[in-house]
């Protein structure tokens, strides 16, 4: 009778055991890698875009301020205009509790051309008003009378108007507003937002950061504001 020598197959399972427990360890590696990886990145793109617009004209306040507020926004869209028009109040507010130099906002524009048509009129006209000094007078009025020549044909002799209305040399609006460097400026914000890959307008970052579940109230903007304020350790002045 011949002797049957078998082998026990407990060796193998337990090579294959270890090697699918080290196979997995390093896939969870690399998908932490890559998640940081991923975080650092748009950390670093949501601080360049606080960098970039340090001494812009569209800025409201200090750009040197505790808390900056970047607005990606859109003058056709109709919650830019709810962000837009409670703002200066929430920015009165701020200032008056902790000082001069705890709040900015920039505006940038991110004109939603395809279901906007007349944004992009509109980003020219704001600039073209900015190169007189008066940004903010036609940002308010934009949104302020923004059913009145969101959708209109003669949306061009509208804001015209409202550039009379706010005392601008209109010879020189014109020309602005028409020009190739003011339409470049307008552009290239579009252009950077897309870059950013921002899906929606008003997006709105403050200190690098984006501000989700964004309400259009005053009392919650100001609230988180107030917030960050204190994470800075700032303290109100009176």
């Amino acid at each position: 009778m011949s002797n049957v020598i078998t082998h026990s197959s407990k060796g193998g399972k337990k090579k294959n055991n270890a090697v699918v427990v080290i196979g997995s360890i390093l896939a969870i590696i690399v998908i932490l890698f890559g998640l940081n990886y991923f975080i650092s990145q748009k950390n670093k793109n949501n601080t360049e875009v606080v960098d970039k617009v340090a001494n812009n004209q569209t800025t409201m306040g200090d750009p040197d301020s505790k808390v900056k507020i970047v607005a990606y926004s859109d003058f056709q869209c109709p919650a830019c205009a709810g962000f837009g028009i409670v703002f200066p109040e929430v920015y009165k507010n701020i200032i008056e509790k902790y000082g001069p130099t705890s709040l900015s906002l920039v505006y940038k524009y991110f004109p939603l051309t395809s279901i906007h048509p007349n944004a992009l009129l509109a980003g020219y006209s704001a600039e073209a008003a900015g190169n007189q000094g008066k940004f903010w007078e036609m940002h308010d009025i934009l949104f302020e009378k923004q059913s009145d020549w969101g959708n209109v044909l003669d949306a061009k002799s509208k804001i015209e108007g409202y550039a009379r209305d706010i005392g601008l040399d209109m010879a020189k609006f014109i020309s602005d507003r028409d020009s190739g460097e003011v339409q470049k400026i307008v552009n290239d914000s579009l252009t950077e937002a897309k870059k950013l890959g921002l899906t929606h307008t008003p997006f709105v970052f403050m200190n690098g950061l984006e501000m989700t579940n964004l309400s259009l109230s005053a009392e919650d903007i100001q609230n988180r504001i107030e917030q960050e304020l204190e994470r800075l350790n700032v303290s109100p002045i009176n």
